[in-house]
């Protein structure tokens, strides 16, 4: 699965240092004097990016020469400092580049932000960071673990990121769908600066419209984003409603929604835990599909005009979105196994009875009252049968280890031995039935899997 949400989740926004910063990316001082964050208003600095007339001390800023260095004679678009819009978002959200002082473009100076990781040197992640959209490393290493956003808009016939590796088996075509917008790069899901804009919504600054298709709309109403800018709502679509950034109240920045709730994303400069989580309300499903439609579907929902392609005399023939967790009245699937007490060997239960972090779902929005800190593994209220699955159930919207972008290896066997580790570094207490698809198709019932090799 190649192009699915760049998400919604994590993020990658061109060009600048602190890709939709969650709280405690930018401290005081580090960005704007209001705001404090880079991309938003104030903390705008159009040189580290820009420049004025296409170059740089007296030279052309596309003179240099040897690897990873843009060259040419016509300048590039914009007046951005690199060719590649994809490579402009990776000279300082790249390992290595991540911070003012290390940032791979030449105007940048030291000021002391540190920006969000979304692409390692290995892929290990630093310590103490999150990277809830997995790593772009994995898309480099093999096309078939993730996105590769390569081709800058006017490059679909070619790949022109010196960073991105090109897909070489799909190139810029989607599975299940096409690109119709004439680019495919970081800003083909992600906005480069407001977060206070009719053209990004808040959650990562995701694109309003994304390859010609309106996926979030004016949720004002819940106080915590502009207007939609003019954009008409398509009606076949979900809008997003989750919220990772503050507002700006008067003149000053506050970590808080405009109504007074906490904010639902993760920090990304703090580990990601069941303490610090994104909590995905609505419309993911629908952004992803803007580019996989034919991948997209539920009982009711049609992506095509034809919805037989999602079902057959009631049947699945593709694997529900977007669909609510109690679709069965028996314990076979959904919200029943999703959070159902399984013994394993050694007499703990390892399945969360809560909102499991891990295999996140989309939460109700009708009062937008999630908030991150009550969606909690060990709290089995924070579940509820309303509940969604979505394409970020099962799949990082950047990159991961494993084929097709899943959280877990499909190919594997679906438990977690005894002091194994999973995908988020935890180690296993048991034999863990709960894993991969496992988490909602237990097929032991209350009794785990014993291994026997």
């Amino acid at each position: 699965m190649k192009k699915v949400l760049l998400s919604i989740a994590i993020a990658v926004l061109m060009a600048a240092p602190a890709l939709a910063a969650a709280p405690g990316v930018l401290g005081s001082g580090q960005g704007g004097p209001n705001t404090a964050q880079y991309h938003s208003y104030d903390g705008l600095i159009c040189t580290d990016c820009h420049t004025m007339h296409g170059s740089e001390d007296g030279a052309k800023v596309n003179a240099g020469s040897g690897a990873g260095q843009w060259t040419g004679t016509g300048g590039f678009r914009e007046l951005l400092y690199k060719g590649d819009w994809t490579d402009m978002c990776l000279s300082c959200h790249k390992q290595g580049f991540n911070s003012s002082a290390t940032a791979d473009l030449p105007s940048v100076v030291n000021s002391g932000w540190t920006a969000p990781i979304v692409m390692t040197l290995d892929g290990t992640g630093p310590g103490g960071i999150s990277m809830p959209a997995g790593d772009f490393y994995f898309s480099n290493l093999d096309p078939k673990k993730g996105h590769n956003p390569a081709y800058t808009k006017g490059s679909m016939a070619t790949a022109t990121s010196k960073l991105m590796a090109k897909d070489t088996v799909l190139g810029s075509t989607p599975p299940g769908g096409a690109i119709t917008d004439g680019e495919w790069s970081c800003h083909s899901c992600h906005g480069m600066h407001s977060r206070f804009s009719g053209s990004y919504t808040a959650w990562r600054q995701v694109k309003r419209k994304v390859n010609g298709v309106v996926v979030t709309g004016d949720v004002s109403g819940f106080g915590v984003e502009t207007t939609a800018g003019g954009e008409t709502q398509n009606a076949s679509y979900e809008p997003i409603k989750s919220n990772s950034r503050g507002d700006v109240q008067g003149n000053n920045y506050v970590n808080l929604r405009k109504d007074g709730q906490a904010l639902q994303g993760a920090d990304l400069l703090a580990v990601y835990s069941d303490t610090n989580k994104n909590v995905y309300q609505g419309g993911f499903s629908s952004f992803c599909s803007a580019c996989h439609g034919d991948f997209h579907g539920g009982n009711g929902e049609a992506r095509t005009a034809d919805n037989s392609k999602t079902r057959v005399g009631g049947a699945w023939i593709k694997h529900p979105t977007n669909v609510t967790m109690d679709q069965s009245t028996g314990s076979k699937y959904g919200i029943n196994t999703y959070k159902a007490v399984v013994i394993n060997t050694q007499g703990t239960n390892p399945n969360p009875a809560g909102y499991d972090w891990k295999y996140p779902l989309i939460k109700a929005d009708a009062d937008f009252a999630v908030k991150s800190a009550v969606a909690s593994a060990t709290d089995p209220a924070t579940l509820a049968t309303t509940d969604r699955i979505s394409c970020l159930t099962c799949h990082k919207a950047h990159a991961s280890q494993y084929e097709n972008m899943t959280r877990w290896d499909t190919n594997a066997h679906s438990y977690i031995a005894d002091g194994a580790v999973d995908f988020e570094g935890q180690a296993s207490g048991g034999d863990n039935p709960a894993y991969g698809c496992g988490k909602c198709h237990q097929k032991g019932g209350t009794r785990a899997f014993v291994k026997s090799f």
